[in-house]
């Protein structure tokens, strides 16, 4: 009953759209369609088979009767030249004298020409004519060739064409009904001269039941023109195309169909052929029991699977129940007042769902997300107005102090004062947070203008930025911290005379900007405390507050996949690079 009411439910709702009616013709067809595919790909192959066996069993058939054929014929031959080889036939056909003086000879040929007729059941009778003497001599005796009955076929073999084998089909005309024989001929030569003609006749229907044929089989022997010997005793005689199917014979081949197989042998010596069809009914209607057990298998299977299909359908179905089950229950928060079957299935109705959801949650993270910058576009304003402020002090104390000692000269003063004003006038003149990076360096240059004046020879300063980075922008105020954390923090210890390389290099899509000192370096322990302090998000007073400052509006600004890295080692020097993403102007 509960499957009743899923599919009556769903079926009136989505029709033929429900999920749970796809899935069960999904079901379905993953098992019908390989099953039927299997099942017509067997019944093929073993139609094929079979039709290769039949082929088989027919070309071997044949070539059996084609072997045991030319066997009996060629034992004819050689009986035939056996006879004409014996001294008393060569007397014989010799002239007349030769008949009287050896008269009593006649009856030893009889005795040779009868022992074949004895020793073979289809040999009906052999004789052999003289031309000389114009007789013929049989096993009864010997006859005037104008009344031998056997005359109207030796005339037929004497006027052949030569290209035709000595084989022909006759009659016993010594009986009243049509009996086809098959009559073999042998000349009798002595050197080039034509003595004689020696002549066997073989009973067709008994040598037909020597060749020992199929009932399914019929059996032509033919010369290429006409029907030597068949087992349908009327075509005995007839032209070739009369054999049944013979326009499609291969010669020397074998022609098979559904009905029939035909095969054909042909001798390489002679124009002698042997046909023979093979009626394939039998062969038939064991494809059509095969044929009917696969489709009861089909359709037994095709009701089992139905049930299975059903059952798997609606246990797969039962989750997509609860959801839409679910849905419905809050229908009127999730999408209003709109009607609730308005999509084409379950799916599309709790996928419209889920994104109705999804937009209403995009929209609150966007007002969310538009606060979150606006926090921390404060905090950086916030970050970049706590620059270390004693350095203007510092500056305007030894601009005091220089004053004092010169009293009135004018060129450290001059250029401190100067240096200052263009600093002040950039930071002023310029309210942009993101500057080239040439713009920043010039600014790290007036401030290392000013440092040197007050700290004189104490430190060096090496610039090794490429052209093609200067192009690229930053935000303000990043090189200038971290310059002087290396003057105030490195070189300035020192009793000998410091070095600060800056350096860039571009990777890719990265920007990488590094300030390096040969200072006094950092403990390890200190290393680690300030590394913890730049992966907080609070700022704390420090003795490297310049550095966390920086680090914290990058990360801002670019995201938490850039920012500073801190390398420093105990009375060598202390490194920092920056890592920003590259953007040109």
């Amino acid at each position: 009953m509960r499957v009743k009411g899923l599919l009556q439910k769903y079926f009136s709702d989505y029709k033929f759209n429900s999920l749970l009616f796809r899935n069960l013709l999904l079901l379905l067809s993953l098992v019908l369609i390989p099953l039927s595919g299997m099942a017509g790909i067997s019944y093929y192959a073993y139609k094929n088979i079979q039709m290769k066996e039949r082929e088989s069993t027919s070309e071997r058939v044949t070539d059996d009767i084609y072997s045991d054929l030319r066997n009996i014929l060629k034992e004819a031959e050689m009986q035939l030249i056996y006879i004409s080889m014996n001294s008393n036939v060569e007397l014989y056909l010799y002239d007349d004298e030769a008949i009287r003086q050896f008269n009593y000879k006649i009856s030893s040929i009889q005795e040779l020409i009868k022992m074949p007729v004895i020793a073979k059941d289809y040999v009906e009778s052999i004789w052999v004519y003289s031309p000389k003497n114009n007789r013929v001599i049989t096993q009864e005796g010997v006859a005037v060739y104008e009344s031998f009955g056997g005359r109207d076929k030796l005339e037929a073999y004497l006027n052949r064409r030569e290209d035709q084998p000595g084989l022909m089909v006759t009659k016993d005309i010594m009986r009243d009904a049509y009996h086809p024989q098959l009559t073999v001929f042998q000349e009798i030569r002595y050197g080039k001269q034509l003595n004689g003609v020696s002549c066997i006749n073989l009973d067709a229907a008994k040598l037909l039941k020597e060749l020992d044929i199929p009932e399914n089989m019929q059996i032509y022997l033919t010369d290429g023109e006409t029907i030597l010997l068949s087992d349908e005793k009327e075509l005995a005689g007839r032209p070739v195309e009369e054999i049944r199917e013979y326009d499609r014979v291969i010669h020397g081949g074998i022609y098979s169909d559904s009905l029939q197989s035909i095969c054909s042998m042909v001798s390489e010596d002679s124009p002698l052929e042997v046909i023979t069809r093979m009626d394939m009914s039998g062969y038939n209607d064991q494809l059509d029991t095969i044929r009917n057990i696969m489709l009861l298998f089909l359709l037994v299977m095709t009701l089992v699977t139905l049930v299975l299909a059903v059952a798997v359908s609606v246990r797969v179905f039962r989750p997509i129940e609860k959801i839409m089950s679910s849905i419905q229950e809050y229908r009127n928060a999730l999408m209003g007042e709109e009607e609730l079957f308005q999509n084409k299935d379950e799916l599309e109705y709790i996928l419209t769902s889920i994104k109705r959801t999804m937009k209403a949650k995009k929209n609150t993270e966007e007002e969310l997300a538009e606060r979150v910058r606006l926090l921390k576009k404060a905090q950086a304003v916030a970050l970049q107005s706590q620059i270390n402020p004693h350095f203007l002090n510092n500056t305007l104390e030894t601009i005091n102090w220089i004053a004092i000692e010169l009293l009135g000269g004018k060129n450290e003063i001059s250029r401190m004062a100067g240096a200052l004003s263009r600093m002040l006038r950039m930071t002023l003149e310029n309210t942009d947070s993101v500057i080239p990076v040439s713009m920043e360096i010039r600014h790290c240059m007036y401030y290392l203008e000013i440092q040197k004046t007050r700290y004189e020879d104490k430190f060096e300063v090496s610039w090794q930025i490429p052209e093609e980075m200067k192009e690229c922008r930053i935000i303000r105020i990043v090189l200038q911290p971290l310059i002087e954390n290396a003057i105030y923090h490195g070189i300035k210890p020192m009793t000998n005379k410091g070095q600060i390389v800056i350096s860039g290099q571009i990777e890719g899509d990265l920007l990488l900007l590094t300030v390096s000192d040969n200072g006094i370096g950092m403990a390890r322990q200190d290393l680690l405390v300030l590394q913890r302090s730049m992966q907080s998000d609070m700022i704390r007073e420090s003795r490297h507050i310049g550095i966390a400052n920086v680090n914290q509006r990058i990360k801002l600004y670019y995201g938490e996949e850039y920012g500073l890295t801190v390398e420093s080692t105990e009375g060598i020097g202390t490194s920092v690079t920056v890592k920003i993403p590259r953007v040109n102007m």
